[in-house]
């Protein structure tokens, strides 16, 4: 689908978003272009270990700005060490996800106890919604069968009542 920038445009929407949330130091640059025959690619720039840092984090680099031009990098990005490629076209997004992660060697963060609770709660909260809300459906329908019978039983008693 869309001369396959599906599977990218899933990635940048989804996954994208979680990896900056757990990596907030990485800086990512996204640049999107509307011609749906050009190429999907993903550029990682990696730095090398002297690369200025703006914290103490071993991750952190200096933010890089959103560039509009694909024919150069951000100015003020840190110096890269080497840059390795993804070609994202007709791929899903788990598939690019997956090569992203052997290409940087991330690791997946797991969720804490908290967070399972957190999520088996949501799911419980989820299951039940759905069952009051079968319940409730099956009220409306009651309540809709028994005024059309009884607007039905009235319509009968006027017209004999003629």
């Amino acid at each position: 689908m869309n001369d396959g920038h599906m599977g990218p445009r899933k990635f940048w929407r989804q996954e994208l978003v979680r990896l900056k949330y757990h990596n907030p130091a990485v800086s990512m640059t996204v640049e999107r272009s509307t011609v749906q025959h050009d190429s999907a690619t993903m550029s990682i720039h990696f730095t090398s270990e002297n690369a200025p840092q703006t914290s103490g984090s071993a991750t952190s680099a200096p933010n890089a700005t959103s560039s509009t031009s694909t024919d150069k990098a951000p100015s003020n990005a840190a110096p890269t060490e080497r840059v390795e490629t993804i070609d994202m076209k007709f791929k899903s997004s788990n598939e690019i996800l997956k090569e992203f992660m052997q290409v940087t060697r991330a690791m997946p963060v797991e969720a804490t106890a908290e967070e399972r609770e957190v999520m088996r709660s949501l799911e419980e909260q989820r299951i039940r919604g759905e069952r009051d809300s079968k319940l409730s459906l099956e009220v409306r329908q009651k309540k809709k069968r028994e005024e059309a019978i009884l607007a039905q039983a009235k319509g009968e008693v006027a017209v004999a009542a003629q």
